[in-house]
């Protein structure tokens, strides 16, 4: 992997500053919004989680697409930028980027919900993981959108069914079905850490975010030629 593409990410996230302070100001504003709101747990846990996941699969497939709309994917790719670096470099340096502008947010929201120092670690641990595989996510929604419209309204789909198989919205009875998607959901790890802020509730869903993690680069590997392809016919349809 060339370090081409993760440098020309972090070159444009300096030269915006603007939108690099917006992006850490609006979710903090929101995140303190609702831990000043004195919410239940359960409820502001949600609340923060959902907030944590969208944001960054927006982020990742939103811009993807409009790249794609101005023709910048197919000049990458066709400059000889192969499409698997392209694609995990990007999500790479867009999840570290996420990292850094959330982690505020991040800490009002556990400071809101209780503040226990044995959450501290398992909360950032599962804030990168979801990072990581909501990026990831993002590029494969972005694969089968056709417009910025669409891809937002992709995005938001994908990321509310993998945060419902998760468990935030409603845990599933012990045996169920909607237990054992959700021993096997990606944001479980982030949704348990954050209401073991406020208790001394364990936190699971562990291996399930590693695996995620870890499965999920491999899929956008695997696939990285079809959406390289799908991603520059973009280009071509808005130009006719």
């Amino acid at each position: 992997m060339s370090p081409l593409v993760w440098a020309l990410e972090w070159r444009l996230a300096r030269r915006r500053r603007r939108l690099f302070l917006l992006n850490v100001t609006v979710p903090l504003l929101l995140v303190l919004a609702v831990a000043l709101a004195s919410a239940p747990v359960v409820h502001a846990a949600a609340v923060f989680v959902v907030l944590f996941v969208i944001h960054p699969t927006f982020g990742s497939a939103v811009p993807l697409v409009r790249d794609a709309e101005t023709g910048m994917v197919a000049r990458m790719l066709r400059g000889g930028v192969p499409p698997g670096a392209y694609f995990l470099e990007r999500a790479a340096a867009a999840a570290l980027l996420d990292t850094l502008q959330l982690l505020p947010a991040v800490a009002v929201a556990w400071w809101g919900l209780g503040g226990r120092g044995s959450a501290l670690l398992p909360l950032l641990a599962g804030l990168v993981l979801a990072l990581w595989t909501a990026n990831l996510t993002g590029i494969l929604v972005a694969a089968v959108a056709r417009s910025v419209a669409e891809t937002a309204l992709f995005a938001a789909v994908a990321a509310l069914l993998l945060l419902h198989a998760s468990g935030v919205f409603r845990t599933g009875p012990p045996g169920s079905v909607a237990a054992s998607f959700e021993g096997a959901a990606p944001f479980r790890l982030l949704h348990e850490a954050l209401l073991a802020s406020g208790s001394a509730l364990p936190t699971a869903g562990v291996w399930a975010a590693l695996i995620w993690a870890a499965a999920l680069p491999g899929v956008v590997l695997l696939l990285a030629p079809r959406i390289g392809v799908g991603l520059a016919g973009v280009a071509l349809r808005r130009s006719m």
